[in-house]
């Protein structure tokens, strides 16, 4: 009896499958759903073409200030991250020596000027004296002789005293230029030699980056050119310009080196920055499209064009690439182009515009 009823059952099912299918014959090819996509016009213009290069951000000055005599350090004015300005008071060593130094050196010079001008006073009378026959020729040339010493006794005096005065002057430690302070490395209480780091400025105002070109693009960046200048840790892009351009390849890198300068009025750029380098070479016209309508795999390149709501697969050649746009061969102006919702299509795919059209 279980066997009758299931042989029933599967005869049932077999009727209900048969009449579906001669359903769908009667009506026809069953319907596809047209999927939803975004489109943009292709259009005509202009497109640079680039070469990118990386480097690392630097300040247009670096000054390392170090210790212009030997002494102990007296007092300290400043910190690191300071801001400074030519001439501002960083810090002072001990000058009691040097100041008595400086005051013998000063009378040592001062005698040598009294002695110089006693000889000249009396060279200034030798005509006269000789004429009178007061003197001899002999005597003459003692005095003579007198004055010349006495002259080179002042000018050694004079390099004594100099080098007095500026010893005393650098137990006083000065900024050499505006800037801020990148490093303090000084301590009140602390002993200095000549030549001892003290601070370390830097000139932010401007900032550096270098970055090495190929050989093929190395002909078209010149200096004064003007740059694009990306910065991931500020996800900010600054303009730059071409400083220099080394006529020299570099052997290890096989790249020539070039200079971009960044003003940076607001300190936000700090030395030791990632930065990207992006260079225009030169500017092609043709067919632009963006650059989400670009499908790139394993495979050549291609796009999907729309006409009466069918997606065409259309092979292109990329000419130029930009972060937004891409020049290509292959496609006319006026085409619509699928920017969004490629993964779903293939070529003769039914369409609808259900993503929005960009512009």
């Amino acid at each position: 009896m279980k066997r009758f009823v299931s042989a029933a059952l599967l005869s049932l099912c077999a009727l209900a499958v048969a009449g579906c299918g001669l359903a769908a014959s009667q009506s026809g090819e069953p319907t596809v759903e047209a999927i939803a996509v975004a489109v943009a016009e292709a259009r005509t213009g202009t497109l640079a073409t680039t070469v990118r290069a990386s480097g690392q951000l630097s300040p247009i000055r670096s000054i390392p200030i170090t210790a212009k005599v030997s002494g102990k350090v007296v007092a300290v004015h400043k910190q690191m991250g300071d801001a400074v300005q030519e001439g501002d008071l960083l810090a002072e060593l001990d000058d009691k020596d040097l100041a008595s130094q400086l005051a013998a050196a000063r009378a040592q010079y001062n005698q040598a000027v009294a002695q110089q001008a006693e000889a000249a006073r009396q060279a200034s009378r030798l005509d006269v004296l000789l004429e009178q026959g007061a003197v001899s020729q002999q005597q003459a040339e003692q005095i003579r002789t007198q004055l010349t010493l006495a002259t080179a006794q002042v000018e050694a005096a004079r390099a004594q005293l100099e080098l007095a005065t500026s010893a005393y002057e650098g137990a006083r430690i000065t900024a050499p230029a505006d800037g801020v302070l990148a490093a303090r490395y000084v301590e009140p209480g602390g002993m200095v030699g000549a030549g001892t780091p003290l601070f370390h400025l830097v000139d932010l105002s401007t900032v550096v980056v270098e970055a090495g070109v190929a050989e093929a693009a190395i002909n078209a960046v010149h200096p004064g050119m003007r740059v694009t200048v990306s910065v991931p840790a500020l996800g900010r892009t600054f303009t730059g310009e071409v400083e220099s351009v080394s006529p020299q390849m570099d052997p290890q890198t096989r790249l020539y080196r070039v200079r971009v300068t960044l003003p940076n009025p607001d300190g936000v750029l700090k030395g030791g920055m990632f930065a990207e380098i992006t260079f225009p070479l030169e500017e092609r016209e043709g067919v632009l499209i963006p650059v989400d309508a670009l499908v790139e795999g394993s495979g050549e390149p291609y796009v999907y064009v729309v006409k009466d709501g069918v997606a065409h697969r259309t092979p292109v050649t990329v000419a130029v690439r930009s972060e937004e746009q891409v020049l290509v061969e292959g496609i006319a102006a006026g085409d619509q182009v699928v920017v969004a919702g490629q993964n779903r299509l293939y070529d003769g795919a039914p369409v609808r515009l259900g993503g929005g059209t960009q512009p």
